[in-house]
C-alpha cells in the first residue's frame, strides 16, 4: 500500500508541476485546468505568481521525498495549504479545474500523514 501511495503521490507532483508550467509558458492544454478557466490566455500577473507556485511545488515534493526530518510546524503548514488548494480548486467554475481536487487531496494526506507521524 506504501508504494501505490507513494507512486500516487509522485504522479500529483508530476501533474501540478506539468500544469503550472503550463500556465507559465501560457500553453492550451492549462487554459481550462487554472485561473478557473476563465482565460483565453494567462496574464503576466498571473504566469509570474505560477512562477513562485513552481518554487513552492518543488520544494514541497522535495520535503515529501527526502529522508531528511523537517519541524512537524512545517509539515501542517503545507498540510493546511493543500487543504486549501483542495477547496479552491472543488469550488472552481471550470469542471476542468475541478479534477485537480484529486492531486491535491493525495499532497495534503501525504503532509497530514507526516505530521501525524511525529
Amino acid at each position: 500500500m506504501k508504494h501505490l501511495f507513494k507512486s500516487a503521490l509522485l504522479l500529483s507532483f508530476g501533474w501540478n508541476i506539468f500544469l503550472v508550467i503550463g500556465v507559465i509558458a501560457n500553453q492550451g492544454y492549462a487554459l481550462t485546468r487554472a485561473g478557473g478557466g476563465q482565460f483565453e490566455s494567462f496574464p503576466t500577473g498571473i504566469r509570474i505568481a505560477y512562477c513562485l507556485t513552481l518554487v513552492l511545488l518543488i520544494f514541497q515534493a522535495e520535503i515529501l521525498f527526502s529522508a531528511r526530518k523537517r519541524p512537524p510546524a512545517l509539515y501542517a503548514i503545507f498540510f493546511f495549504l493543500s487543504c486549501s488548494s483542495v477547496f479552491v480548486n472543488a469550488i472552481s467554475r471550470s469542471a476542468d479545474e475541478r479534477w485537480n481536487v484529486i492531486p491535491a487531496f493525495i499532497i495534503a494526506t501525504a503532509f497530514y500523514k507526516k505530521w501525524r507521524a511525529r
